[in-house]
């Protein structure tokens, strides 16, 4: 081969006839760009064989969001969404902090409930 681009070029080419015919006739790339028979279904091989092992993925969602947000910079939607991707330390010290918030203000309401009972109220405040 003389340069690389012409390699890249005839790399593509054998790929995209491969990929349309599994059994593309390859005299005309082969003729085209002046290589010999051999080096050519020596990359006929390679290519056959990564179509075989190479399957496409689908992303999570999960995935894909925490991508736009990495590279656009996107608002996240809630609270939840934030915390999720956090540290898993910060997780469990920010469910901590949360539930001992909880406990403080429900403790605080139980508190102010038994004052106001145990006050006496008079039936006619006239």
């Amino acid at each position: 081969m003389a340069n690389e681009l012409e390699m890249q070029n005839l790399l593509s080419a054998v790929t995209d006839a491969l990929l349309a015919d599994e059994n593309a006739e390859l005299d005309n790339i082969i003729g085209r760009y002046a290589v010999p028979r051999t080096e050519v279904m020596g990359l006929v091989t390679v290519i056959r064989r990564l179509h075989l092992t190479l399957v496409g993925a689908q992303p999570s969602r999960r995935f894909v969001s925490k991508l736009k947000y990495d590279l656009v910079g996107g608002e996240r939607s809630n609270i939840v969404a934030r915390v999720r991707y956090l540290p898993p330390r910060v997780q469990i010290a920010a469910g901590i902090a949360l539930l001992a918030g909880f406990m403080l203000l429900s403790r605080r309401r139980l508190m102010d409930d038994s004052r106001r009972e145990s006050q006496e109220i008079p039936v006619l405040q006239q």
